[in-house]
């Protein structure tokens, strides 16, 4: 038995080597090596605080991901992903051009010495800018109606005030921080909580990652009123320079919502603008008033526009003379027991001046001239004559009117 196990030792060792070399070959065919592409490997940025403490604020501007060729056995490195690889890039390290190098290794340190990683591109390009602070008032912004006859009256946010902090660039895109709170169909005050956003100049919403702001939410308190329609009064104070009057005042709206508690509205009947001053002017005045100036405290103009437009035309004035006779005359203040008579009304002439509208009608009639005979005893009297007034109408006469004033008796 011994004789038959080592006759023919050498073809059988022969063999044996054989055998392996086969089992060899068969690995390296079935179980190659192959190279693949593994792409949009996240990157983790350590030590950032080397920039915080510098009151700097990063940007990448290049490398938060990145790709690597991976070269193996096929068995190995086939089912590979992303995944199984954690890749680095160490901030503290980084290079006077803002440039810090990308290491990649897998997470799995067994096949470590199986694989080989070359990079496509392992450079992150990171932009730096100052840390800045700035504070924004926190607005209200409501979304929707109240209910019919009701108005959003003052509206309160808490807190009022927030701090934002974050890279220059983008703290210099805000322009407003707003809560947005709906009042659809409300008729009674609200009381909101709603998260705090940031608006640029064209109403839009700023999603910065970089942007921290104090606090992300705002508790807010909005009025509710019942509205109320009063008049606008235009009242104007001064004269025109000397020879011009105020022929006519225009204004829109002439009428406004006002919105209150039920306790203060029921009190205004009107708002009156009284402060539009006319004095030394030669021509029309145009200005607009915003009426919230103008009405009482704890009341709100409950429209979207609050301002009114005014215009006071201010024209040159004219004059024309008209002619009187003692018939043109009337008697007021009689006694019974009196007679009354015009002695004479030689060369009586009114001279009336206002603006042109006005006096183009004016005649013997319209002016109506009439003598005050309360006061007059019996004998002849020089008197005074009164005409009707209009506005910005003034008058002068020339000649003598003699009065003779005598008793029904005699």
């Amino acid at each position: 038995m011994k004789k038959r196990l080592f006759n023919n030792v050498g073809y059988k060792l022969l063999a044996i080597v054989f055998a392996i070399l086969l089992w060899l070959v068969v690995v390296n065919i079935t179980d190659y090596t192959i190279t693949v592409k593994i792409e949009d490997i996240p990157v983790e940025q350590q030590n950032t605080d080397v920039l915080e403490e510098l009151d700097q604020i990063y940007d990448v501007v290049k490398g938060d991901t990145v790709d690597i060729y991976v070269k193996g056995r096929r068995s190995v490195v086939s089912n590979l992903s992303a995944n199984n690889f954690y890749a680095y890039a160490d901030l503290s390290q980084m290079s006077i051009t803002n440039s810090v190098q990308i290491n990649v290794v897998p997470r799995n340190k067994n096949i470590e010495d199986e694989i080989n990683i070359e990079y496509v591109d392992n450079i992150m390009q990171l932009s730096l800018e100052d840390k800045v602070t700035e504070q924004f008032p926190v607005k209200i912004l409501t979304d929707g109606e109240p209910a019919d006859k009701y108005a959003i009256g003052e509206s309160y946010a808490t807190p009022n005030i927030i701090t934002i902090e974050g890279p220059k660039s983008a703290i210099e895109k805000v322009t407003d921080a707003v809560v947005e709170v709906s009042v659809d169909n409300a008729k009674a005050n609200l009381t909101a909580t709603g998260n705090i956003i940031l608006l640029d100049a064209y109403g839009e919403q700023i999603k910065n990652d970089k942007l921290v702001m104090s606090q992300t939410e705002a508790d807010v308190n909005i009025n509710v009123y019942p509205v109320k329609t009063i008049d606008v009064v235009v009242d104007i104070k001064g004269t025109p320079a000397d020879g011009y009057g105020v022929s006519e005042i225009v204004y829109q709206p002439q009428t406004v919502d006002i919105a209150g508690d039920d306790e203060v509205i029921n009190n205004v009947k009107s708002v009156e603008i009284n402060d539009i001053s006319v004095s030394g002017l030669e021509e029309s005045l145009q200005t607009t008033v915003n009426l919230n100036d103008y009405i009482p405290d704890g009341v709100v103009v409950a429209q979207t526009n609050p301002e009114i437009a005014i215009t006071v035309d201010i024209e040159k004035l004219t004059s024309k003379k008209i002619n009187i006779t003692g018939s043109d005359i009337t008697f007021t203040g009689k006694k019974s027991n009196y007679n009354y008579e015009i002695e004479s009304t030689d060369n009586i002439i009114v001279e009336v001046s206002g603006l042109e509208n006005i006096i183009s009608e004016l005649d013997v009639d319209a002016i109506s001239p009439k003598v005050d005979c309360s006061d007059l005893s019996l004998g002849s009297h020089n008197v005074d004559i009164e005409f009707v007034e209009k506005d910005g109408v003034k008058y002068s006469v020339t000649g003598v009117v003699t009065v003779v004033v005598s008793s029904k008796e005699e």
